[in-house]
């Protein structure tokens, strides 16, 4: 073998026997050990830094949550989406009529970028819904299409009641066109592609007579008398009206598409298309106590009133679950101030309201006119 190989095999022999020598000091050991571990653990957080928040196991301790596990492992979650779910829910459209939320769950957006949402404001957030059903009753559509959509000075409908008839709907009201007319239209309701809603005539009375035959005679349509244009949300082109949906609702205001409108009994019931994120209701956005009626916000930045919560995990329940949570945004804090709360093991808190109809102002009673 030539110099060349044996100095190899020399350097080979060295090298081994160096090295046998250096593992048997235990201190040296330890921090390769160190080292490998550190290494595993940084590249096991960058893998979960990228699907928002990371699964972590839950504490064994006792009175751990798979929500507080959640919680302590996602420090960014403060400054994450905040979601929203609510569940058996009647949601008021003034002091006494509501509209049904079956279900409905989305992500609460600031109006102001930057700024958290306010419970207290119901303008200072939307709702991107995920997916939900929400059914509104004629009083609840009444008092929408009076107080919202046609809600405004000079509007040319007025005094507008809602029912329905089988499969359709009816309106009753005043159309002013110089002088009050009244009227009555049953119409059948349809949703279009552009995701409107359509109420078509099929039987109407104006003045008391056949309003298609009365239209006829006057070789005109609704569009030619009534002028919208002041209307939230509502349009009329020939002799169809024409509603958007996320516009009728009260504040906060409402995005989300229909996947389908129907009369269901004496109710209209909206039903939105679910977007794919409507799963981390699934995994994440989940209350601990699982309640029939209930408000739950997840994830982000929440005030209301004084507070201002941190990766949010506020849960409001019934505290009558008789019946549906009747719950008054405009209003929650007479709620609040007469429900209790508790702070959970993974410091969430979970509020228990009485109704709404339990805490209002009584209504004056009528004064009667003296008999003579």
């Amino acid at each position: 073998m030539d110099r060349t190989g044996e100095r190899w095999q020399g350097s080979g022999r060295r090298g081994t026997m160096r090295l046998r020598r250096w593992a048997r000091d235990p201190t040296r050991i330890f921090v390769v050990a160190a080292t490998v571990a550190l290494a595993a653990g940084a590249t096991a957080c960058t893998s979960a830094s990228a699907d928002q928040p990371p699964r972590v196991a839950a504490s064994r301790r006792p009175g751990a949550t798979r929500a507080s596990a959640l919680s302590a492992a996602s420090p960014d979650a403060a400054r994450g989406p905040l979601w929203i779910e609510m569940r058996n829910v009647d949601l008021h459209v003034d002091e006494h009529a509501a509209i049904h939320v079956r279900r409905l769950r989305g992500e609460v957006v600031s109006t102001t970028p930057g700024a958290p949402a306010v419970l207290d404001d119901t303008k200072s957030f939307t709702v991107r819904v995920t997916s939900g059903t929400v059914a509104l009753s004629g009083d609840a559509l009444s008092a929408l299409l009076n107080e919202v959509v046609f809600g405004y000075r000079g509007s040319p409908l007025r005094k507008l009641r809602a029912s329905t008839a089988g499969s359709q709907v009816v309106l009753h009201g005043i159309m002013h066109k110089g002088v009050d007319i009244p009227f009555e239209i049953t119409a059948t309701v349809a949703l279009q592609p552009d995701g409107r809603v359509r109420l078509h005539p099929t039987r109407s009375r104006i003045l008391g007579v056949n309003g298609v035959k009365l239209l006829g005679v006057l070789h005109t349509h609704l569009d030619a008398l009534l002028d919208l244009r002041g209307a939230r949300g509502a349009a009329v082109k020939g002799n169809d009206f024409y509603l958007d949906p996320t516009k009728l609702l009260p504040p906060p205001a409402i995005a989300g598409r229909l996947a389908s409108i129907a009369v269901e009994g004496s109710e209209l019931v909206q039903t939105f298309v679910p977007l794919a994120d409507d799963s981390i209701f699934r995994r994440y956005a989940r209350p601990d106590s699982v309640a029939a009626n209930e408000v739950y916000f997840r994830g982000g930045q929440l005030r209301f009133g004084k507070l201002l919560m941190t990766d949010t995990d506020l849960q409001i329940v019934d505290g009558e679950p008789r019946d549906p949570l009747d719950l008054n945004l405009e209003q929650y804090s007479r709620q609040l101030v007469a429900g209790t709360s508790r702070t959970l093991a993974n410091g969430g808190l979970r509020v228990v309201m009485p109704d709404y109809r339990s805490v209002a102002a009584p209504r004056a009673p009528a004064v009667r006119a003296a008999s003579h």
